[in-house]
């Protein structure tokens, strides 16, 4: 018996130990009173608190991570906070968000709205299966703009975009930044879409107590071959055993041929690619390309890839979109 509690105590010790626990308190701006109930998450994640009557939270980690701590509250600006080495982050002041009009447009917007929400659903939520299971909440809250002169697509929200994924099984709550599709014509006068740009931050949320068996299914099927596979999968140098082939143009070359990794301490990788774009073939059938345009880049013990901006997919990557994202913090069963 006292072996047995030995041995427990000694479990619940490391596991505390190896947590990360961030605190703080967060308050109005102007006021100084506490914000009862703000949502304080790791962007990406499924990890998440809200703050008490004290406005106080407390939100921990089992890996040390790059995504930055996100605090919301309804009718005040967000605050993303990068974490480091601090672990009490103190007084969060929110300032209020202020209600401003539309600016005034001198170009008249010439698209339907039906069609910019059409663009605007394909783009951010994606054409795939799972993208069928999903849904806008709060559509209203979009508000989408077409510049006949600059040949762009403009999306903005003020609230938290509300996306339920039937797929995956999360909702989701993004809080949109930035989104941007845009236009141009080839050389035999064909209009296509050039670039799709979206940025912001992102709470994942189980739509259940716990996920149902056809989820987790679908889980798996979604992180194989995935950026955030990847990324794991390079950062472990276990590209090979996880079926990723790297590729040259069309010239097959050793999965560490163009890579130089170095493990930090905290868990995480600094990778510099020397080639600025990588063809790569997952599992024979999903075809991708890797465009490092700044090194080094770094991926934490989530996989996360840091400066995002730098590192740029395409193939059948670049084509996924929200409803084929998984949380950071997502672990396979395989």
């Amino acid at each position: 018996m006292k072996t047995t509690l030995f041995f427990l105590f000694a479990l619940l010790f490391l596991q505390a130990y190896t947590q990360n626990t961030v605190t703080g308190y967060v308050l109005d701006e102007v006021s100084k009173e506490p914000l009862q109930g703000a949502s304080v998450f790791y962007d990406g994640t499924t990890i998440g608190v809200v703050t008490n009557t004290d406005g106080y939270f407390s939100i921990s980690t089992e890996k040390n991570s790059t995504s930055p701590l996100v605090i919301s509250y309804f009718g005040y600006k967000n605050k993303v906070i990068k974490v480091t080495d601090k672990k009490n982050l103190g007084n969060i002041y929110l300032p209020e968000e202020i209600e401003q009009l539309n600016e005034v447009v001198l170009e008249p917007d010439t698209w339907s709205r039906e069609k910019k929400l059409r663009i605007f659903r394909n783009q951010f939520l994606g054409t795939t299966l799972p993208a069928q299971k999903c849904k806008i909440l709060n559509e209203d809250d979009v508000r989408l703009y077409y510049s006949k002169k600059e040949d762009i697509l403009y999306a903005y929200a003020n609230k938290p975009i509300k996306v339920q994924n039937k797929f995956l099984g999360y909702n989701l709550e993004y809080h949109l930044q930035d989104f941007e599709v845009r236009y141009k014509t080839n050389a035999n006068g064909f209009r296509l879409t050039g670039s799709v740009f979206y940025a912001g931050t992102t709470l994942f949320m189980e739509i259940g107590k716990k996920p149902r068996r056809k989820y987790i299914k679908n889980r798996e099927l979604t992180y194989f071959g995935s950026t955030l596979h990847f990324m794991r999968a390079l950062s472990a140098k276990r590209l090979t055993e996880e079926k990723f082939r790297i590729f040259k143009e069309s010239l097959e070359v050793q999965p560490y041929d163009y890579y130089k990794i170095e493990k930090i301490e905290d868990g995480s990788a600094k990778v510099i690619q020397s080639l600025e774009r990588l063809n790569i073939l997952h599992n024979r059938w999903s075809n991708s390309f890797i465009m490092v345009t700044q090194n080094p880049f770094y991926i934490d013990a989530h996989g996360n890839h840091s400066p995002v901006d730098v590192v740029l997919f395409g193939g059948d990557m670049g084509l996924l979109r929200i409803a084929n994202t998984l949380p950071l913090d997502y672990e396979s069963a395989n």
